[in-house]
């Protein structure tokens, strides 16, 4: 139960962080360097490479792809585990028939 929440949240984060580095790759990466230089110093003047913004991109566009996949695998797991609860009978059924 609580994984299942878990790994919903990480597909929606997956999903969230991948909409940033396609659509503001350059925004990811500056965003990026002030979270891993918190202990550096003149973060902000770093200028990424054009190469390095393509792969950011790229990089997003697949996290987009797996987060919604991901999404869209879990709810459709839920729903089959809720249609196998729903088909199983707890008790054999029994027809009786006059003969």
């Amino acid at each position: 139960m609580v994984t299942e929440k878990l790994r919903r949240l990480s597909y929606g984060w997956l999903l969230v962080q991948g909409l940033l580095a396609a659509a503001s790759p350059k925004r990811s990466i500056q965003l990026n360097a002030k979270l891993w230089g918190l202990a550096f110093e003149n973060t902000d003047e770093l200028e990424p490479k054009p190469w390095y913004v393509r792969s950011v991109r790229a990089a997003g566009i697949g996290m987009l792809a797996a987060g919604g996949v991901g999404l869209l695998l879990e709810e459709r797991a839920s729903e089959g585990e809720e249609a196998e609860a729903v088909e199983e009978p707890d008790e054999p059924i029994t027809v009786e028939t006059d003969d």
